[in-house]
């Protein structure tokens, strides 16, 4: 059975403390390096409260590109106790709630945790093809945060000038050091019960389309 960061047997929780703060430093020193090596650009970012998105296989990029957090952010992440360095690495990157599920790992009870709390007015980062794919596949959960809270949800397009694509089930994208990440945003989309199926849609469509479509947006490096 695996074992949930948030539910372990009373001896092994400071081994995965400690495990939680090597791991997590170490990805902190990697993010910060890659940081100093690679050049961002940000393409028509709003202002505000959104739920933003992006493919699985954008996730190290995006993180270069758009950590620390500079506003009230609250993050979904997957329990078990392998990712416990990620959600120390989140929670220094200024996400002040983490909540922990995902799909096959009681995501449906943490999407309606997470709910609330971005209703409120906190933002919030979703892969909705994540953490298994399929791959490029908008699941169900960033409709329905963005349905039951109707707070806008943005679509992230990420493009790298040098990367390559790791051999895993979202072919990830790894920046080169000296490269430049771009990262292009979507126009809020309101999500409703009417336009579900069409907000599917062009969320796909813009994470797809080569260059984000936001190209005429200006830009402004980070």
């Amino acid at each position: 059975m695996a074992l949930r960061v948030d539910n372990l047997p009373l001896p092994l929780r400071p081994l995965v403390a400690l495990y939680g703060a090597v791991s997590g430093g170490l990805l902190i020193g990697v993010w910060a390096l890659l940081r100093a090596m690679i050049r961002t650009r940000h393409v028509g970012r709003p202002e505000g409260h959104t739920i933003q998105c992006a493919w699985h296989e954008a996730l190290l990029p995006y993180f270069v590109a758009s950590l620390p957090y500079r506003k009230h952010e609250v993050a979904l992440n997957h329990p078990l106790w392998v990712m416990k360095g990620i959600h120390v690495f989140l929670r220094t990157m200024g996400v002040r709630t983490l909540v922990l599920g995902s799909s096959g790992h009681g995501g449906r009870r943490a999407l309606e945790t997470l709910m609330p709390l971005v209703a409120a007015g906190a933002s919030t980062f979703l892969t909705p093809d994540g953490p298994a794919g399929p791959a490029r596949t908008v699941k169900d959960g960033v409709l329905d945060l963005g349905e039951q809270t109707g707070v806008p949800v943005v679509a992230l397009r990420v493009r790298c000038s040098r990367a390559w694509h790791l051999p895993t089930w979202d072919r990830k994208l790894v920046p080169w050091p000296g490269s430049v990440i771009e990262v292009f945003y979507s126009e809020p989309l309101v999500i409703t019960k009417d336009n579900r199926d069409a907000a599917r849609v062009a969320l796909c469509e813009f994470m797809n389309r080569g260059g984000g479509g936001g190209e005429d947006a200006p830009a402004v490096s980070a």
